[in-house]
C-alpha cells in the first residue's frame, strides 16, 4: 500500500513538475504502470514483458498506465491526462516519438487511447482504434483486467503488423457522388402511391371497352368474316441475327475496391499531433 501510494504521488509529481526527459522516463515509469493496484505482481510482470518485446519488436512504444483518478493529477479531461503522461515521461519511440497508450482510470471507469507520431496516426486510424478498445472492453466490463491488457498487446502487435505491411486496420468510405440518392422511407412510400394510382387509372382504361363485348350464341360472325382458321398452322422463320457483348470487367481503385472513396484514415487532435478514442469501460 505505501509503495503504491510513493508511486503514484512519484507520477503526480512529475506531471506537474513537467519532467520529459526519456531517460528519466524510464526509471519512473514501466511499460505497463499499475498506480491503483489492480494488477497481481506476476500478471504486472508478464505483461511488462510482453510489452517490452513487442516495442523493440517494432520500434514503436506500446504503453499502459492505470491511476484510481485521472483528476488527481491534471485539471482536464482523461485525454487530457493521457497527453501528459504520453508525452512529460517521454513514451514515444524515435524521432517522431511514435507510440500508443492507453490510459485507465478507475474511479469513473473512464479510459483513453492515444496514438502518436506518423507511424502511430498511421498504424492506428480511428476505425482502428475503436477495433483495438472493443478487444479489451469485454473483459474490463468483468473486472478481468489482466486478460483485457493481454488482449491491447496482442492486438496492437496485430495492428503494427499489418501497418507494416501497408495495410492498416482502416475502414472504406465510398464516394457519396457515386451512391446515387438515397431512397428514404417516406420517399418509398410516396413511389408506392404513385405507382398504384397510376396502375389502377391504367387497368381502368383497360377494362372500360371490354364491357361492350357481348355473348355469341354461334360462330357465324368468326366464319363470315374469315375468322379463325383452325385448319392451316404455318410457321415462318426467316432469318434471326443475335449480336453478343462481353460483360465488361468493374475497375476496381483504392486497395481493391470498386468505384471512388476513400480510407477513414486518422483525425488529428490535442495540441502534440496525436489521436485519441475514448470512452468508459
Amino acid at each position: 500500500m505505501k509503495k503504491r501510494f510513493l508511486l503514484s504521488l512519484c507520477l503526480a509529481l512529475c506531471l506537474m513538475l513537467g519532467v520529459t526527459a526519456s531517460a528519466h522516463a524510464a526509471a519512473q515509469i514501466d511499460y505497463v504502470s499499475d498506480y491503483a493496484g489492480v494488477l497481481s505482481t506476476s500478471a504486472r510482470q508478464e505483461l511488462n514483458q510482453q510489452a517490452s518485446e513487442l516495442s523493440n519488436e517494432y520500434g514503436f512504444g506500446v504503453f499502459v498506465v492505470i491511476v484510481d483518478d485521472y483528476r488527481s493529477y491534471v485539471r482536464g479531461s482523461i485525454e487530457d491526462f493521457a497527453e501528459q503522461v504520453f508525452h512529460r515521461y517521454g513514451l514515444g519511440w524515435g524521432e517522431k516519438e511514435n507510440g500508443i497508450l492507453l490510459a485507465m482510470s478507475m474511479n469513473d471507469r473512464d479510459y483513453d487511447l492515444y496514438a502518436h507520431g506518423d507511424f502511430g496516426n498511421y498504424a492506428f486510424t480511428d476505425y482502428g482504434k475503436k477495433q483495438l478498445a472493443d478487444s479489451f472492453l469485454d473483459d474490463f466490463r468483468r473486472n478481468d483486467w489482466a486478460s483485457g491488457f493481454r488482449d491491447y498487446i496482442k492486438t496492437s502487435g496485430d495492428m503494427l503488423r499489418q501497418a507494416r505491411q501497408g495495410t492498416p486496420v482502416d475502414v472504406w468510405i465510398p464516394d457519396p457522388a457515386e451512391q446515387g440518392p438515397r431512397m428514404t422511407l417516406g420517399k418509398l412510400l410516396i413511389s408506392l402511391g404513385v405507382g398504384c394510382t397510376i396502375g389502377g387509372v391504367s387497368i381502368g382504361g383497360m377494362k372500360r371497352p371490354m364491357k361492350t363485348a357481348v355473348r355469341q350464341s354461334g360462330a357465324a360472325n368468326y366464319v363470315s368474316r374469315g375468322g379463325v382458321n383452325l385448319r392451316i398452322r404455318r410457321d415462318d422463320f426467316i432469318n434471326r441475327v443475335v449480336n453478343r457483348r462481353p460483360i465488361p470487367r468493374v475497375t476496381t481503385t483504392g486497395g481493391g475496391r470498386p468505384g471512388g472513396g476513400h480510407f477513414g484514415g486518422t483525425t488529428i487532435s490535442g495540441s502534440h499531433g496525436g489521436s485519441h478514442h475514448s470512452g468508459k469501460f
